[in-house]
């Protein structure tokens, strides 16, 4: 299935790349989507694997909310990438477990005012494609904002823009969403000393059960 643009108010700037993020694709490769009727309607938690700069813009197609995402807070420093960055609606958040506090409240506050979250579990972009651990900040951030949460797998992105940050051609891209989890589902309550992980173990668990696509020749 191809993506269609879907209606961002007050975010120009986010459609626009999304254009960039498509045209990229297209040139490079084929971007495909997957899934698409297994995206909530409502606000949610889309969380997914990370192997490209693309990941963010590309994960947006899914959805026809205002998606926010969390991106490492350095990369919000410089007057023009900070820029971008800002007006991308991404939230600035800090690297490890700690100091993310008020981070946190700014995403949740969000989710009440009906925006969808974009979370990368593992923190930081694959370097050959294959799944890494997911952070536990991720799975307690997903669990508070009591919505549904969209498990995202992406397949070959690496091969088409990878942490060289080295663009290469004639790749076929999947982009695939497996079925909502209800939070209850993976959440092992407050008594669980290692709640935190065990949610987010249990959300990469349900990434990497989601297999790649059969692709169609044309």
């Amino acid at each position: 299935m191809r993506f269609r643009f879907f209606k961002f108010s007050g975010l120009h700037i986010y459609k626009s790349f999304l254009l960039y993020a498509e045209t990229v694709c297209d040139v490079f490769g084929r971007i495909e989507l997957y899934g698409h009727e297994n995206v909530p309607r409502q606000p949610c938690i889309l969380v997914a694997n990370h192997v490209s700069f693309l990941d963010p813009l590309a994960m947006g197609f899914f959805h026809e909310t205002r998606m926010c995402a969390l991106a490492r807070d350095t990369l919000f420093k410089g007057p023009v990438l900070g820029w971008i960055f800002r007006n991308l609606n991404a939230v600035p958040v800090k690297r490890g477990e700690s100091g993310n506090l008020g981070a946190f409240r700014d995403v949740l506050a969000r989710v009440k005012n009906g925006d969808s979250i974009m979370i990368f579990p593992e923190g930081t972009r694959s370097p050959d494609g294959k799944l890494m651990p997911g952070k536990g900040g991720a799975g307690l951030l997903a669990i508070k904002a009591g919505v549904p949460i969209l498990p995202v797998r992406s397949f070959k992105f690496e091969e088409v823009l990878p942490r060289s940050n080295r663009l290469r051609g004639g790749t076929r891209i999947a982009i695939c969403a497996g079925k909502p989890i209800d939070p209850k589902e993976i959440d092992p309550g407050k008594g669980c000393a290692d709640r935190a992980q065990v949610i987010v173990d249990r959300i990469m668990e349900r990434i990497a059960a989601i297999e790649p696509p059969r692709f169609n020749e044309l």
